[in-house]
């Protein structure tokens, strides 16, 4: 045997030992692609890496951000969920907020009120077309913000964007018996959040904030997608809310203070084809009757009011102006204001291209606002959507 063929037989192997470490090397291959593959993706694992943080408020506590977080669709709730109250289907009843036709299991449910930002930076906003209330009042700045409330938030594509509650956000939600929702908080809000124990959806703290996302596409273009990208939709509120242990219906001896009809225009009411509502030197709204649609639409400055879900513009049947102090919080160092919501005081319901003196009154946080017309005689809603200016007395409102 040649020297040749003696050195290739000495180096040559049982040819189950060659597969054997064929199979481990294909392992070891296969395990390094799993590591990297998962390190790569540790954001969209639960339980994965903490998220950066970024202010969204000069007083509001850091907002989260998660780079892997622009996905929709909701994540399901990890524990078993709870049973959902049984809903009356088929059984009509009215909408507390609207006085439209709704099931009855429906009419009851505790409202969601969620604190939406309105710069013109964040505009359009989404879902505002399916809110039955809109509160707009003042922030810090001379700025507003507003309160959108929704009896039945199930079918809404996506709301938002959200952004941080103040302690009289709290108090108004409190007035409907609302589930209040927002991203952040001043530390009062917390506080008035405690005290008068308003359920609260806070994207910011704790394991809430599974309800709410962030859609940093929602104003494209822009650089402020941190600030005006959290969002929520309703089939995430309807998967969540069950989860949390904060009561879901009204309590069986609840009454909404509000009563409707189908023709609500003020008798001997003065013309209000365009109203326009002054919270400061920085801020109006303005809005402008359609009598085709018996309703009115809304423009912020110079911008028109739009849902960003269908690019529809949102119409209003009545617009209610209440007229309050308002002041700087002492000592504050952030210019957070007392805005107060219970008392009384004076201002102009809206509808029907009429306009028309009123009073409000609100005994204390525990009950819902309630309003008569200047010689005290009760009145009633237009059927159909409600969009409320909270002013500073010092303010004008002029129509047209």
């Amino acid at each position: 045997m040649s020297r040749h063929l003696q050195v290739q037989k000495k180096k040559s192997m049982p040819t189950i030992h060659k597969v054997l470490i064929a199979l481990i090397g294909v392992a070891l291959i296969a395990l390094a692609a799993v590591i990297i593959f998962g390190i790569s993706n540790l954001d969209n694992l639960p339980g994965g890496p903490g998220p950066g943080h970024i202010d969204i408020d000069p007083d509001d506590p850091a907002m989260i951000i998660d780079p892997n977080e622009d996905d929709e669709r909701p994540r399901r709730p990890d524990p078993s969920p709870r049973p959902r109250p049984e809903l009356d289907t088929g059984v009509e009843h009215y909408n507390p907020l609207t006085g439209e036709a709704m099931d009855l299991g429906k009419s009851r449910a505790r409202p969601i009120a969620v604190v939406l930002n309105n710069l013109a930076e964040a505009l359009p906003l989404n879902g505002v077309s399916k809110a039955d209330i809109i509160y707009e009042y003042p922030v810090e700045g001379g700025l507003t913000r507003t309160l959108a409330l929704f009896q039945d938030v199930s079918d809404v594509q996506k709301v938002g964007s959200i952004r941080s509650a103040r302690h009289y956000t709290v108090q108004i939600a409190h007035a409907y018996d609302a589930i209040l929702v927002a991203a952040g908080r001043s530390p009062q809000a917390q506080e008035e959040v405690r005290t008068l124990n308003v359920p609260f959806l806070n994207e910011v703290e704790g394991p809430l904030r599974d309800a709410l996302f962030r859609d940093r596409n929602r104003v494209p273009g822009r650089r402020v997608e941190n600030l005006h990208a959290v969002v929520t939709t309703g089939e995430r509120l309807m998967l969540w809310l069950p989860e949390y242990s904060f009561r879901l219906m009204h309590e069986d001896n609840y009454e909404q203070s509000l009563s409707f009809t189908a023709d609500a225009v003020p008798q001997n009411g003065s013309t209000a084809n365009e109203a326009t509502i002054r919270y400061s030197g920085a801020r109006s709204t303005t809005f402008s009757y359609n009598q085709a649609q018996n309703a009115y639409t809304v423009r912020y400055g110079n911008n028109d009011f739009i849902d960003a879900n269908d690019n529809s513009r949102p119409s209003f049947t009545n617009i209610l102006v209440l007229k309050t102090s308002v002041s700087l919080i002492p000592g504050d160092n952030s210019g957070r204001l007392n805005v107060n919501t219970t008392g009384s005081g004076t201002g102009y319901f809206i509808n029907g291209g009429k306009y028309i003196e009123i009073n409000w009154t609100r005994a204390n946080q525990s009950v819902p606002f309630t309003y008569t017309l200047s010689n005290g005689t009760p009145f009633d809603f237009g059927v159909g959507k409600t969009y409320i200016c909270i002013v500073p007395t010092n303010q004008d409102t002029t129509f047209s």
